[in-house]
């Protein structure tokens, strides 16, 4: 069995609230349906687009989606043009880092509001780079590099 550790700073209700509204309004936003029963566990590469779902390991595009949400599982979109969309939690300083950068950069994030990691980001795929696998010890974050060039 898997030990996820808790937050260690309680995530307010109303962060909890707002991350999932925005995470609705993400799906709206590109389109997207859960995954069907048939197509679930399919390599996300593969699959057809205008699809989402959640993943444990999403620093792989081999990676299957499925249509439970289960504890700590990132959320992935595959768009109807085949492009991929990452939903990730972030700080607000990282948020900040992510959108004004310009060069290679280290991020860090989790698959949903965690300690400090308040905001939900929209994450391009093809902008990720050197993803680890998640940490399982620290709320499953996940550390890599963004190229937002």
């Amino acid at each position: 069995m898997v030990n996820i550790t808790p937050a260690s700073v309680p995530v307010p209700e109303a962060v909890v609230k707002k991350v999932a509204e925005d995470r609705q309004n993400f799906r709206k936003q590109h389109g997207v349906e859960l995954v069907q029963v048939a197509a679930e566990g399919d390599v996300l590469k593969y699959a057809k687009g205008g699809i989402y779902g959640f993943t444990y390991a999403p620093q792989t595009l081999d990676c299957g989606l499925f249509i439970k949400n289960p504890y700590l599982s990132y959320e992935m979109h595959k768009l109807a043009d085949n492009s991929i969309k990452l939903l990730a939690a972030v700080t607000p300083e990282m948020r900040k880092k992510i959108e004004g950068g310009t060069e290679l950069m280290e991020i860090e994030f989790y698959p949903d509001a965690y300690n400090t990691a308040t905001e939900l980001v929209v994450l391009p795929y093809e902008k990720l780079r050197h993803l680890k696998a998640p940490n399982r010890d620290e709320g499953n974050k996940i550390k890599g590099f963004f190229q937002p060039a």
